[in-house]
């Protein structure tokens, strides 16, 4: 079986070329509850809107990696990831977002109260925080926000295809009567490329579980579980103290950071040309994406780094893939190893016998091993529980054993 902990201590080495730095753990701040919020008002045709400005030097690190390591990338790896030939823009033209909003649910009663923006300037990250101090402010915050998108290349968010870019769409909509097509811009959605690679190998896909665990990145105190936003700026509506929308200020500005280096990470590993240097987890799930790409050499490669695991049960899931992949190309006899082997490691699951057995009734034309896989098949079924599923399986097992029986029979009556 597999060693989640194992699992873990390799991503964990995998993920960090230097040695891990963590933020000085503090102790919860004792924020006075009427200190004013930072940054400065910005003005709007549309009203006033409270925008926090920080500038953090190329070199600033944030866990396992400098800010600058992001521009390093190749930019081609962005539009074979985002998989579309327009993201194929210069590093510093990807605009980093990441929203607070009144609820996770979504719906037209849903607005972002903070927008996370960050970018890349000449010698600087520029991080943008836009609160609104009330609802009032929305439309001077979407206005000013929409500047900030500028000419750049395309958003990295975290689950934003699905949740932020289309609730901002709609608040501009709703609120400025004007149509935004934030969707059809170029998306790295970094939550898709985390369940790719590391379905095994963290616990959860949560953004602080990933900078625990990959990143090096250990949040303070004054941080706050995302969960308890919402109602927190409800309090801060109606009592105007904002002790505890400095935790939400920083909690946004952390999430932001932790999208360019976890970035660097997930997109390197995406451009690895010797699979060697990632985990069999790992290059299982490039392996199927090079697949879902139409670059089959590059799949190959990743399939046999894959199907060396070490854990069983992700052994039997990289020969499967694996399998079904050479299956395809019509190469059947090379997949012929794999199907063994996964029998060897999942002996209740009768698929790769069955697998087996075509093979051999109607490529290979050799009845009694086909015969002999057939029934391996329903010795695999005996262990499932008593289900429609089980019953159909064997209907469909019993059928294919019969008749070879009598393939065979009338081959010795021939």
């Amino acid at each position: 079986m597999s060693d989640p902990n194992k699992l873990r201590r390799r991503l964990n080495r995998l993920g960090r070329s230097k040695k891990r730095t963590r933020a000085p753990q503090k102790a919860k701040p004792a924020h006075s509850q009427n200190a004013p919020l930072p940054g400065e008002e910005v003005s709007a045709s549309s009203g006033r809107v409270l925008r926090i400005e920080k500038r953090f030097p190329l070199q600033h690190r944030h866990g396992v990696d400098a800010l600058a390591r992001f521009l390093q990338l190749d930019p081609h790896l962005f539009s074979s990831v985002v998989e579309t030939a327009h993201a194929q823009g210069l590093p510093d033209r990807w605009f980093f977002l990441d929203t607070e909003t009144t609820g996770l649910a979504g719906g037209a009663g849903t607005f972002a109260f903070l927008v996370g923006a960050g970018f890349f300037a000449e010698d600087h990250f520029c991080l943008r925080q836009y609160f609104m101090r009330s609802p009032s402010e929305e439309d001077a915050m979407l206005e000013v926000l929409k500047e900030d998108f500028g000419d750049k290349a395309g958003f990295v968010t975290y689950n934003g295809r699905i949740f932020d870019l289309p609730l901002l769409e709609m608040r501009y909509m709703i609120s400025r009567r004007e149509r935004i097509p934030l969707g059809r811009l170029p998306q790295l959605d970094l939550l898709y490329l985390v369940r790719r690679l590391w379905p095994r190998a963290l616990p959860d896909c949560k953004l602080s579980t990933v900078e625990k665990m990959v990143l090096g990145v250990e949040r303070s105190g004054e941080d706050v579980p995302g969960a308890l936003i919402p109602a927190m700026y409800q309090r801060y509506l109606q009592t105007g103290y904002t002790g505890e929308m400095l935790r939400v200020l920083y909690h946004n500005e952390i999430d932001i950071l932790s999208l360019v280096v976890l970035a660097v990470q997930l997109l390197e590993r995406h451009g690895h040309q010797q699979t060697g240097e990632l985990s069999a987890s790992e290059a299982l799930g490039l392996a199927r994406w090079h697949l879902n790409g139409g670059r089959s050499q590059e799949a190959e490669v990743a399939f046999d780094q894959a199907v060396c695991a070490t854990e069983d049960d992700l052994r039997a899931e990289a020969l499967r893939h694996q399998t079904a992949y050479l299956k395809q190309m019509q190469r059947r006899a090379e997949a012929v190893p794999g199907w063994e082997a996964w029998h060897q490691l999942a002996p209740a699951d009768p698929a790769p016998c069955i697998e087996l057995a075509k093979y051999y009734e109607w490529h290979a034309v050799d009845l009694a091993r086909a015969l002999k896989w057939t029934r391996a098949a329903e010795e695999s079924l005996e262990s499932w529980p008593e289900d429609w599923r089980k019953e159909r399986a064997q209907a469909d097992t019993a059928h294919r054993r019969v008749r070879l029986e009598r393939k065979l029979r009338q081959g010795q009556e021939g």
